[in-house]
């Protein structure tokens, strides 16, 4: 039998702060409980946050097993002043270090993040690779912090086209990136996103649902995220007592922390674990992307009881249910508004609606449908 090879631009264990590492740790996890006679043909491929691990083979204990991982570039932790693309240097690490792998045809590559396509392939031209795609790549430029002045990023948009129409099979959390793809590729499947329930969750509905006003945001600080325009809908409810924590950190960091101070806190970037402790001292999720693919932290806040305010952008339309667990925003402050306090006025509903919904996203039974089509090619 191959070996998965699971290629993505995280270490698997705490860095990037997120819905990315969720997501494959979720994977992990099923592997690892579920099935712990396939995790020994499990090969991951990732980043780290130190150098003179590049290069580098080790061991990581994930959910009880050990897995063994090569390392081949460093992430920078900063993510408010990053120098470089980790894309780029993603892609580059598995070229410069790939041999190590020692790939087969019989090998499935298993990609989390397409620019490792290209690189896999060309050390294992005969292997076929399995794309799980967290987000349409129509819109994937725009996420773009390098290179978007130059020629590259319109080669990497071909590119893009080429790893659609060359994947075995492409996982897509929405219609949206269906639809988008449909054009290079026949063989999609749409799944669902898949979280860890929290250990309390079946006692949910033993808590009191009340609200207290302490809004939430998660992710990075970059211009798409919006987190201006929820900055300012904090700040004009102040006299209503409305707080605000942002959680997480980025390019836009600097400019937005023009708002801190009142009701308004910057936690700054935390462990993957300590973003439960953050949602359950929260009553409300609020995000306001520009795109997005279908956000692991909506998942993570359901989970935890958080009703959501929310852009319906990508794939967020197909993760809650709006009017029921979930209120929408056209991305301004007073939009944010109007939600929050719609929320507010039956919040115990909300919440309830919230945490029913989150069951669908168990990371066990979403996780077969994916391990169940994985075996159509990992032989």
């Amino acid at each position: 039998m191959g070996r998965l090879v699971i290629f993505d631009t995280s270490n698997y264990e705490n860095f990037p702060i997120g819905g990315q590492l969720t997501s494959v740790r979720g994977f992990l996890r099923f592997l690892c409980e579920v099935h712990p006679e396939l995790s020994g043909r499990v090969q991951l491929v990732g980043v780290t946050t130190r150098q003179e691990e590049v290069g580098s083979g080790k061991e990581v204990v994930i959910f009880g097993i050990s897995l063994p991982i090569l390392y081949v570039c460093q992430a920078e932790t900063d993510l408010a002043h990053t120098q470089h693309s980790l894309r780029a240097a993603f892609a580059k690490g598995i070229l410069s270090h790939g041999k190590k792998l020692h790939l087969t045809r019989s090998d499935l590559l298993y990609i989390q993040t397409p620019e490792a396509a290209g690189p896999a392939k060309l050390l294992a031209p005969g292997a076929k690779f399995v794309v799980f795609s967290h987000g349409s790549y129509a819109n994937m430029e725009r996420g773009f912090r390098f290179y978007q002045k130059s020629a590259v990023k319109k080669a990497f948009l071909y590119y893009l086209r080429w790893v659609l129409r060359h994947a075995a099979c492409i996982f897509v959390l929405d219609e949206a990136s269906r639809r988008d793809y449909l054009p290079y590729n026949q063989n999609l499947v749409k799944v669902r996103n898949t979280i860890c329930l929290p250990e309390d969750y079946d006692a949910f509905s033993e808590k009191p649902h009340t609200f207290h006003g302490r809004l939430l945001f998660v992710g990075r600080l970059s211009r798409d995220k919006g987190v201006a325009g929820i900055c300012e809908a904090a700040k004009d409810m102040e006299k209503e007592g409305i707080t605000l924590t942002v959680v997480g950190d980025g390019e836009e960091g600097e400019n937005l922390r023009r708002y801190e101070g009142g009701n308004v806190h910057f936690a700054g970037a935390v462990p993957p674990e300590k973003v439960r402790d953050f949602m359950a001292q929260a009553d409300i999720l609020v995000m306001n992307s520009a795109f997005e693919g279908v956000p692991m932290t909506i998942l993570e806040a359901l989970s935890s009881g958080l009703p959501v305010v929310t852009t319906e952008v990508g794939g967020i339309g197909d993760a809650v249910a709006f009017g029921k667990d979930a209120e929408k925003t056209d991305g301004t402050a007073p939009s944010i508004e109007a939600a929050v306090r719609k929320i507010a006025g039956n919040y115990a509903a909300y919440a309830q609606a919230a945490h029913d919904h989150a069951l669908e996203y168990d990371y066990r039974t979403a996780n077969e449908a994916v391990l169940k089509e994985l075996r159509n090619y990992w032989k």
